[in-house]
């Protein structure tokens, strides 16, 4: 654990720096320009999974767990919490095949919703969700 900056703001800092120093210096190259978006893009999904993805994950866990009716302690570490979700989106994917789910359900419709909403304010949060 590292005392200020912390780790955003200095992923923050570095993405600035490309922005308003690199890019500009490699304008007429083409390929090092799209790197240099690409690179900042990039920085930006880092620094918004810090700040927001651990409680994202929590979230998501509370309402996998509450529609899956899934009891039990959820884990404790980041890591642990994404390979917990992934395992009960799989539960979740099973209980759409073997109940036969339609894609009328407004809570699985509610479920996937809020999910792609979060996963894109981290992936890209000037994509509109509402």
């Amino acid at each position: 654990m590292q005392d200020r900056p912390d780790a955003p703001v200095l992923l923050e800092a570095i993405a600035d720096f490309l922005m308003k120093e690199v890019l500009p210096a490699v304008k007429d190259s083409d390929a090092l320009s799209y790197k240099t978006l690409v690179s900042w893009n990039m920085l930006g999904v880092v620094a918004r999974e810090f700040r927001d993805g651990d409680r994202l994950a929590e979230k998501e866990i509370a309402r996998l767990k509450d529609f899956l009716a899934e009891r039990g302690q959820s884990p404790v570490t980041y890591p642990e919490k994404l390979a917990f979700i992934r395992e009960l989106n799989s539960r979740l994917a099973q209980k759409i095949r073997d109940e036969g789910i339609s894609n009328g359900n407004q809570a699985v419709w509610e479920l996937a919703r809020e999910a792609l909403k979060e996963k894109l304010s981290i992936a890209n949060p000037r994509f509109g969700t509402d």
